[in-house]
């Protein structure tokens, strides 16, 4: 076998090694952040442009979706600017949002995110005549002395769904900052030798559920971000 033919056939079979990977489907993990805070983003559309399939993220911001190498992620969500990735390999993804110009007509600031949404929220309703939150009482279809009008105003109209999107980014971007009292950078380094660089992954994987930390006792905790690492660093050893 003379040299030429044997870097061939090397060639091809890295042609056929890199194809196949390509072509095989497998799972990617997520987390969608608002840009600029750590406020999780639930309800967000993650589609895969090739395949068609489309999941939302949960109160985490988490998703997982099948994929394959080279597959284009379309992310969107009401008040934010849509985006996409393209899948490169199958390791966990943190993506960050940016707010549209909308949710910006009221000044960000440094507070929480919870309070930002909840003023863009009431100045909206404020501008826009949306006196129930967008979730009118059923009183307001009564013959006397109701407003049928500003019930299915509310209840349907565009001003209504986006004043109900407001309030529930609020209700989540707070829970969001009530985990991270239990669950943030400090507290798990001070349990467990992880470097900066992987804190982002290991959050996105093992942050617990808020009603689970509400009933850890700081030792309960600890113990759970040990093993928790311990399992972390197993499935990230070099191979």
């Amino acid at each position: 076998m003379n040299l030429n033919f044997a870097l061939r056939i090397v060639f091809i079979l890295m042609f056929v090694s890199v194809y196949s990977m390509a072509q095989t489907a497998n799972r990617i993990r997520g987390v969608i952040l608002q840009d600029g805070t750590k406020a999780r983003i639930e309800q967000v559309e993650v589609r895969n442009q090739r395949s068609g399939q489309m999941v939302y993220s949960d109160k985490l911001g988490l998703f997982v979706l099948i994929c394959k190498i080279g597959d284009t992620l379309q992310i969107e969500r009401i008040g934010y600017q849509s985006q996409k990735i393209g899948v490169q390999n199958f390791t966990d993804v943190v993506i960050h949002l940016k707010l549209t110009n909308q949710l910006r007509e009221v000044a960000i600031t440094s507070k929480l995110a919870s309070q930002n949404f909840k003023e863009i929220s009431t100045a909206y309703s404020k501008e826009k005549g949306i006196f129930y939150g967008g979730k009118p009482p059923i009183g307001l279809l009564l013959p006397f002395g109701g407003s049928p009008i500003t019930f299915f105003y509310e209840l349907l109209g565009k001003d209504g769904r986006r004043v109900r999107r407001l309030n529930q980014l609020a209700k989540q971007a707070a829970e969001a900052e009530e985990i991270d009292r239990y669950f943030n950078d400090l507290i798990i380094q001070q349990a467990v030798p992880i470097d900066s660089g992987q804190l982002e992954a290991f959050k996105l994987n093992y942050t617990p559920k808020l009603d689970k930390l509400k009933k850890w006792s700081d030792y309960d905790r600890a113990n759970y971000i040990k093993i928790s690492f311990e399992e972390f660093e197993k499935k990230n050893q070099p191979k």
